[in-house]
């Protein structure tokens, strides 16, 4: 498949798409549909991304205040920042994956946390949306929502900071 064709072919433009904008780029969204964590599909006659992705509500109990996790920025190896202020991590689901594997393996790529406690579900959304990292594209996400929650020794086991080919994802502690 001639992916930017494709694109073009839907109205979409990609001139947009660049870490310097602070959005993915078009070898992004290939390297999702190529691994499966994504595709395409024609939903009521428009070209959308069909994405299923886990979200893990970190809460860290301390003392008596809840804090919960947040993840703060996106720096970029281009200079450009993006500011997330996400609550949690996610993470699409790899093909063949289950949910609450995902989780698991979100936790650990996301925060450096082997976490075997309890993982209570938030119960699952479909959610249909502009997509803000590829603008112009329009995505569904498939949601499977989870919350842990991390006591005070539990915090030397987390990394906040998450370094990838591309970019370095920043966290931090809020109270709730």
């Amino acid at each position: 498949m001639n992916l930017p064709k494709v694109l073009r072919d839907n109205g979409i433009n990609i001139d947009n798409w660049s870490h310097e904008f602070g959005t993915k780029n078009i070898i992004n969204l290939q390297a999702e549909i190529d691994s499966g964590e994504a595709k395409l599909e024609s939903i009521d006659g428009i070209l959308t991304r069909v994405v299923s992705v886990v979200t893990i509500v970190v809460n860290v109990r301390l003392g008596d205040r809840l804090f919960i996790l947040i993840e703060d920025k996106q720096i970029f190896f281009t200079g450009a920042i993006r500011q997330r202020g996400l609550k949690g991590i996610s993470e699409k689901m790899k093909l063949g994956e289950t949910h609450l594997i995902a989780a698991q393996r979100a936790l650990q790529e996301e925060v450096g946390l082997d976490f075997d406690g309890e993982c209570i579900s938030l119960g699952e959304e479909l959610k249909q949306q502009n997509s803000p990292s590829y603008p112009g594209l329009s995505s569904c996400y498939q949601i499977f929502n989870y919350q842990i929650v991390l006591s005070a020794a539990d915090l030397s086991k987390l990394r906040f900071a998450e370094v990838m080919y591309e970019k370095i994802s920043l966290f931090t502690l809020e109270a709730v």
